[in-house]
């Protein structure tokens, strides 16, 4: 009888929201923004709150975003790939001028924010690699990473392919 209780009690409780637990950060991409924020911005401790973790899906324009409501900077995994990781620091640099500026940002004549306004811009520039980081974008070199992080993984499924039907061959001859 208690267990029938139980049971209608909790039909009728009030539901809450499924809690889901946020990845920490990755311990690599936390450290880059930690140094970054230390160099640039000292005095904003509080931005060490923010979890700075890889995308789990694959990107295509977007290196990175920063959520300014939920402390959280995705960066694309595509930057992983060798040609492309030296640009993980001005990526975040990039993040962390967002998250500096928070929602304080200028609006346009219309009422829109302005996220890559006069005032972002400016902040921006302090970093020495950003300039080279919009000309390795302009050329093609996003475009790249992302083509060969494809092609790595492509491969890497493939051999995983391969090497599971020779385990299954080997199994099946014993």
């Amino acid at each position: 009888m208690r267990k029938i209780v139980r049971q209608i009690e909790l039909l009728l409780a009030p539901r809450r929201a499924p809690c889901r637990k946020e990845p920490q950060s990755d311990p690599f991409l936390y450290e880059v923004w930690c140094g970054l924020r230390r160099e640039f911005f000292p005095e904003r401790h509080e931005l060490d709150g923010y979890r700075v973790v890889w995308s789990n899906r694959s990107q295509k324009r977007v290196l990175a975003s920063c959520n300014i409501h939920e402390r959280r900077v995705v960066v694309a995994r595509e930057l992983f790939e060798p040609a492309a990781v030296r640009w993980i620091g001005p990526v975040l640099y990039h993040e962390l001028c967002h998250a500096v500026i928070d929602r304080d940002v200028s609006r346009s004549r219309a009422g829109k924010r302005q996220w890559h306004g006069a005032e972002f811009r400016e902040l921006e520039q302090r970093h020495p690699d950003i300039g080279a980081l919009h000309a390795w974008i302009a050329s093609g070199g996003w475009a790249m990473a992302v083509r060969s992080n494809r092609t790595r993984r492509f491969w890497q499924r493939q051999r995983g392919e391969l090497a599971a039907a020779r385990r299954a061959v080997a199994l099946r001859s014993r």
